[in-house]
């Protein structure tokens, strides 16, 4: 036999318990922003624009390391996202049209 689901808008789901946020370390003096460009027109520059614009909101010392792929269908190998993991607290990717 089939089953009718209803739905009414007058239904108001109970309120869900509140969130907490998850511990957070204080970052390193040092942070290394990595940075993977991949390879459109300009997603390098745009990329370094924002590694430089979380220098100045971080106001800590940030270093960048940039892996610029030859094109958007290449992928990163294995031995630059092992290298990237090792040296970068946090990557930045996925520029798009």
């Amino acid at each position: 036999m089939s089953r009718i689901t209803i739905l009414r808008p007058d239904f108001v789901e109970p309120p869900r318990a509140a969130l907490t946020l998850a511990p957070r370390s204080e970052p390193p003096e040092q942070l290394v922003i990595g940075l993977i460009s991949n390879g459109k027109p300009l997603a390098a520059e745009l990329l370094q624009a924002l590694a430089d614009e979380l220098r100045k909101r971080l106001r800590r010392q940030v270093a960048t390391e940039m892996i610029r792929k030859p094109s958007a269908g290449s992928p990163v190998t294995a031995i630059q996202a092992d290298g990237m993991a090792a040296r970068a607290h946090f990557v930045i990717t996925g520029v798009g049209d």
